[in-house]
């Protein structure tokens, strides 16, 4: 076919046709000449030749400016997580400023988010500590979790165990196993310690709870095993000091 292709000055291909000139990648440097030259008069005395010792002199100083303009690239990549350049290693030195749990089995992305959340903190958002504000923050770094309040009638965990059981129907087919256990009294709070299991009473002052689970008030969310203090840590954070955290939550 393209032997058969004639070009003629009548043709798309003719004098009149625009043709882009190649794309050439140019360093720093090169960069930098083409705009000094741009700079200087345009008499005789200013011409450059391609190695003449002007042009020399300025291509030393020019590396130097480019070295200068990377170093500050990096700098700045290097403290804002946003960038491929952020990695492990500006991850864990940050986490350690911002006083962050360090955990190195999570991925790289996740951490980043963590660190974006706290540097951010407290983003001029005057609803922060709010349910609808901690459960945000918490999805926001990988907690699949959700935040109740306890309105009234002041519920405990078990009242509200116990709500979700009686709402739950059994086949005439379901068996269970001998250690199959409904309901209970013991449950996990978060009040001022991110010890596994944190002993603390609330006593009558219920107004002074909330709730910590699944998308439904009483259903189960899980956290991994690994992420416990830090999911910890990061409630204690959130949450108003005079409140305490009851939590439906498996750690797997």
């Amino acid at each position: 076919m393209s032997e058969q292709t004639v070009h003629k000055l009548t043709t798309v291909h003719s004098l009149t046709t625009p043709h882009k000139l190649p794309s050439i990648s140019k360093t720093i440097t090169q960069e930098l000449s083409d705009l000094y030259v741009q700079l200087y008069p345009t008499g005789r005395a200013f011409y450059q030749n391609e190695n003449s010792n002007f042009r020399k002199f300025h291509s030393a100083i020019n590396t130097s400016i480019g070295r200068l303009i990377q170093d500050a690239d990096l700098i700045i990549e290097k403290n804002l997580p946003d960038n491929d350049n952020f990695d492990a290693d500006d991850c864990k030195l940050w986490e350690y400023r911002l006083g962050l749990t360090t955990n190195e089995s999570l991925s790289l992305s996740v951490r980043k988010s963590n660190i974006v959340r706290k540097l951010g903190h407290p983003n001029n958002v005057k609803s922060r500590q709010t349910a609808a504000y901690m459960e945000y923050e918490l999805q926001s770094v990988g907690f699949n979790v959700y935040v109740h309040e306890n309105t009234i009638p002041y519920k405990t965990p078990s009242e509200v165990a116990a709500l979700v059981l009686s709402e739950t129907q059994h086949a005439d087919n379901l068996s269970h196993g001998t250690s199959t256990i409904h309901g209970g009294s013991s449950f996990d709070v978060i009040a001022n310690s991110f010890d596994n299991f944190e002993s603390f009473s609330v006593g009558s002052n219920l107004w002074a709870t909330f709730f910590i689970g699944g998308e439904n008030l009483g259903d189960y969310a899980n956290v991994p095993n690994n992420r416990l203090r830090e999911f910890k840590e990061l409630v204690l954070k959130l949450k108003p000091a005079h409140l305490v955290a009851f939590t439906f939550i498996n750690y797997t």
